[in-house]
């Protein structure tokens, strides 16, 4: 896509985290694509070296750490890791999600210990590894991919919701207590995606697209104009918010 010139992110160094998830090789792409180099951190090794493939026709020099995402000397080793290598972090993208779906009732406390450390304490993790480093530099952006789930309930998915919910309020607070430097925190709540290229016509033989306003799924391309300005110099004046990218499903609470 054209890169408006105060979008770009040429000189920038990003590092975006998985867990696995399908839409971190296109945000990964789409930052490369804006002039960022790119490191990844997270697993599983599949996951790395998809984003690396994916990022790749645009940096060839993508560094991966692999790092369990919900230990902090794991995390801060990845992270120690990446300065080294690049110098500097411009940009963290948070995306190490793990969706989990089970009636309440039936969800132990070890599996909502873990939907919460995979996907709430990693970013918490993250941001405070690479937040004293931007802290440093009096500069930075922080963006936290979330889901609309933070803010809608849907049963047997009590962890997952629960956990979205948090990073959205904990990026509210990160927006807030960093908003005098020059350190940026947002999210991204994604609505209802796939990772597949499909026609309109076969996406609405489906009820759940056909109940979204947009009468599709998103999909992660959906996702890259606005990664990147909240990745940008442009964005100066926006913090601590969550924009949902749902074809209109929250317009409907």
């Amino acid at each position: 896509m054209p890169i408006p010139p105060q979008w770009n992110l040429k000189g920038k160094v990003a590092l975006l985290t998985t867990g696995g998830h399908f839409a971190t090789p296109f945000l990964a792409a789409a930052l490369a694509e804006a002039g960022a180099r790119i490191a990844v951190a997270g697993g599983p090794q599949d996951a790395l070296e998809a984003t690396r493939q994916a990022a790749n026709p645009y940096d060839r020099d993508i560094a991966i750490f692999p790092a369990d995402v919900t230990d902090s000397a794991s995390v801060r080793h990845a992270v120690r890791q990446a300065m080294e290598v690049h110098g500097r972090l411009d940009v963290l993208v948070n995306n190490c999600q793990l969706v989990a779906a089970k009636p309440f009732l039936e969800t132990t406390p070890e599996e909502f210990d873990q939907a919460l450390a995979q996907n709430l304490r990693s970013v918490f993790l993250f941001c405070q590894a690479v937040g004293e480093h931007m802290v440093s530099q009096d500069k930075g952006r922080i963006v936290n991919v979330s889901s609309v789930l933070a803010e809608r309930g849907v049963e047997n998915m009590a962890a997952y919701c629960a956990s979205m919910a948090g990073i959205a309020q904990l990026t509210r607070v990160l927006g807030l207590e960093l908003s005098r430097t020059d350190i940026r925190v947002n999210g991204i709540g994604p609505g209802w995606f796939i990772e597949e290229t499909r026609s309109l016509e076969d996406q609405q033989q489906e009820l759940l697209a056909r109940f979204l306003p947009s009468r599709r799924y998103g999909h992660p391309r959906d996702l890259a104009a606005l990664l990147v300005y909240l990745c940008s110099d442009a964005c100066d004046f926006v913090t601590g918010h969550t924009i949902f990218v749902d074809g209109g499903a929250m317009a409907r609470l």
